[in-house]
């Protein structure tokens, strides 16, 4: 009869795989796992801070709302007419997906 471990540790100790459920007990700890601080801004600046779900959807909804307004294809079969380029160019600026002219 053979047995097909789920966990184990191969080359030396250099590697463990978990293939069932890792449990850590209460008390325990765990180290060499990086962690960062959550914030709830989104203009923070601190690299060692990681941004809180609720900010993350407060972002996602803001970039989800720069929408550029539609721009009818072009019905030529060449390239588009300056007027059509320029229209697009326009489109994208109103919605903030371009810088404005200066």
């Amino acid at each position: 009869m053979s047995y097909n471990t789920k966990n184990y540790t191969e080359q030396g100790g250099e590697k463990t795989v978990i293939g069932g459920t890792l449990e850590i007990a209460a008390g325990a700890s765990v180290t060499g796992i990086t962690t960062a601080t959550i914030v709830d801004a989104l203009t923070s600046t601190d690299a060692t801070k990681a941004l809180s779900a609720k900010q993350g959807k407060v972002l996602k909804d803001a970039l989800d709302a720069k929408v550029a307004a539609n721009q009818a294809a072009s019905v030529e079969d060449a390239s588009p007419t300056v007027a059509e380029f320029n229209a697009l160019l326009a489109a994208l600026k109103a919605a903030g997906l371009m810088a404005a002219d200066a």
